[in-house]
């Protein structure tokens, strides 16, 4: 038997949102539902290669397109992370997901870092993925308007597919070039009918998305967060100066994780680019389950050491 993907749609929170799900022919109940949460203009696509690898040990796993995102709705407003845990939260209570643990890569991991906080019964623990390692109102000499400025994504409507492939093919995952992984990535983007490409977010709502960030009290929800919380970080050998103060700046925002929730776990992954899904898709699936079963023998624990109820 093999594992089961349902491609499906599901209306919550007044929006139609579009999830996969890779359930195996056997679920194991005592494994925790897994819920994947993809980055910044980016799409549940990503998992492609994760969530079969998790499946394929027992666990269900469901990646969501965020508002804005993917296949999902895309509207106008509601870019704020209280809008975007509520609609996550709604989407997981309409699929009769019971306290996940919520995987988030890059602006997925703040998302699910402030789940965490914020829904902190409904979650069991979380895994973020190269993303929540600093907070950027705190990066010196800059201000929302910078950042804005800075971060905005390029305007690349318009640029023929094997272009924008060829952005890909031509870096570190060009050494594991697949027919799956250019569908994986086509698939993250539009793809228009005249065979160029279009980003599914809107130039608008990622600049709302950056905001929200630039207002996160990230290393506050750090000092908050009550369950267990493991962070994966992609570590490469800068190019340019740019890139050394970006690490070094990662760095140092570790550090002071590190001081705010000693009991973090945190895997660093030596060259590795930031989609450590589409490059090391079987090391974070093993790093994932290693700390499902780290998590459920911490909740044994608790449940044996609890004072019993007469």
């Amino acid at each position: 038997m093999s594992i089961q993907l349902a491609d499906g749609f599901i209306f919550a929170n007044g929006l139609q949102f579009h999830y996969q799900r890779w359930s195996p022919p056997i679920p194991d109940p005592k494994k925790p539902a897994l819920l994947l949460l993809h980055g910044l203009a980016s799409a549940a696509r990503i998992w492609d290669f994760v969530a079969p690898l998790l499946a394929d040990r027992a666990y269900v796993v469901t990646a969501l397109d965020q508002r804005g995102h993917g296949e999902s709705d895309k509207p106008e407003n509601g870019y704020d992370f209280a809008t975007i845990i509520a609609d996550d939260r709604a989407v997981v209570r309409e699929l009769g997901i019971e306290r996940p643990i919520v995987v988030g890569h890059s602006w997925g991991a703040s998302v699910a870092l402030e789940y965490a906080v914020t829904q902190s019964v409904d979650v069991t623990a979380v895994v973020l993925v190269d993303g929540a390692t600093n907070q950027l109102s705190l990066r010196p000499n800059w201000t929302l308007e910078q950042a804005l400025k800075d971060l905005a994504p390029p305007r690349f409507a318009g640029t023929p597919s094997d272009t924008f492939l060829s952005y890909y093919r031509n870096g570190p995952l060009g050494q594991q070039w697949s027919p799956q992984l250019e569908e994986s990535i086509l698939h993250i983007v539009r793809l228009r009918e005249d065979n160029t490409v279009a980003p599914n977010l809107d130039y608008e709502n990622h600049l709302q998305i950056i905001g929200a960030m630039w207002d996160q009290p990230l290393f506050d929800l750090y000092r908050r967060v009550s369950c267990p919380i493991k962070l994966i970080v992609a570590e490469q050998e800068p190019a340019n100066e740019a890139q050394k103060e970006f690490l070094r700046m990662k760095r140092q925002g570790i550090v002071q994780i590190q001081m705010l929730c000693p009991n973090i776990e945190i895997v660093w992954m030596p060259n590795t680019i930031h989609d450590i899904p589409l490059q090391r898709p079987a090391q974070l699936a093993d790093e994932i389950v290693s700390f499902t079963k780290t998590v459920r023998t911490r909740v044994q624990e608790e449940v044996r050491d609890a004072p019993s109820q007469t």
